[in-house]
């Protein structure tokens, strides 16, 4: 039974990893926010490490500086490419952030997770920003290249689809005004840059991530979009001092395709396409069972159940967050 429950959360992370992730990470948070809330500290520095563990090498090999990459030990190095792709955490902290803004607080488990709003908020900044230091790095010129020099992007032989290679480079560009957005909306989530601003000028602040939060939509939906027009990705060539990108972004890993939120649209080379492999009897032995784990989800599957999570994740935002201001407008004009 035990094994049954893995296999299909399994199979859940691999078809739907957002909200999969969503849903535990907002199950983690409201568990434990008596704990975030106790010792945020410790929270920001255990969130911090592997910001640092990626971000100090990377920017030591961008002036030359050869340094040990952590991302080749194994577990941590998983951890660390979750932080790069940011699906499994800084993609679904973000969303958990947004959507309990347009909840009832009367909801215990929303109340919960409403009392750690900022220390959530301040946690996501830290696979953000790793996300945004190596993929800016890495893709934002050759994404720019197309809009400056489209003749040159075009014949670089990496494009399968001119308007795919104009919506993943629309994205990624996007991707940039959203993390200059993102700095100073989570620099003033700290309490002491909150007092010098003082709340009038906070709040007026904030509304901003309203704007983010549509950004966050448009580029993730136009990263699948333009993943599934153009599959080659129309990608630079990684240079030297991007080393870490191309031992992370490459293929052979699989973190990839693992993760709707990243994007990418390589089948991981594990698979093969055919998981049902797994079935064959061991030598000497009965055929095995098959379970959720054997379940083989094409890559356009994946894509396609990507896009439907982000619609009914933001669709239903939009609407329970109109509904709300709805209420409280009706609220106001009662008293």
């Amino acid at each position: 039974m035990i094994k049954l429950l893995f296999d299909f959360i399994q199979l859940l992370n691999i078809a739907a990893p957002l909200l999969t992730s969503v849903a535990i990470l907002a199950l983690l948070a409201a568990l434990l926010s008596k704990s975030i809330k106790k010792h945020a500290t410790a929270y920001y520095t255990v969130f911090a490490i592997p910001f640092g563990m990626v971000a100090i090498p990377f920017v030591g090999r961008l002036f030359g500086v050869e340094m040990f990459s952590f991302n080749r030990i194994p577990f941590l190095g998983g951890i660390l490419r979750d932080y790069i792709h940011m699906g499994t955490l800084g993609f679904p902290l973000l969303v958990i952030i947004m959507y309990v803004g347009a909840l009832s607080p009367k909801n215990p488990y929303v109340k919960r997770l409403l009392g750690i709003r900022k220390e959530l908020s301040i946690l996501s900044g830290f696979p953000v920003l790793t996300h945004s230091l190596i993929r800016v790095t890495h893709n934002f010129p050759n994404a720019l290249k197309f809009f400056t020099d489209n003749e040159g992007y075009m014949a670089s032989g990496r494009v399968a689809s001119a308007l795919g290679a104009g919506v993943s480079s629309f994205s990624l560009t996007l991707g940039v005004l959203m993390l200059a957005l993102f700095v100073p909306l989570w620099l003033t989530s700290f309490d002491s840059v909150r007092r010098r601003m003082g709340s009038v000028r906070w709040k007026k602040l904030q509304r901003w991530s309203y704007v983010l939060y549509a950004m966050l939509f448009i580029h993730a939906i136009c990263i699948q979009v333009g993943s599934a027009l153009n599959p080659r990705g129309g990608r630079g060539t990684p240079q030297p001092a991007a080393e870490l990108i191309a031992a992370t972004t490459a293929a052979p890993d699989g973190r990839s395709e693992r993760s709707g939120a990243r994007g990418d649209a390589v089948q991981p080379a594990a698979d093969n396409g055919n998981r049902a492999e797994t079935a064959r009897p061991a030598e000497g032995g009965r055929p095995q069972s098959q379970g959720f784990a054997d379940i083989n989800v094409s890559s356009q599957a994946k894509r396609s159940i990507h896009i439907a999570s982000l619609l009914l994740i933001f669709g239903s935002y939009l609407y329970l967050r109109l509904r709300k201001a709805k209420q409280n407008a009706a609220n106001k004009l009662a008293k």
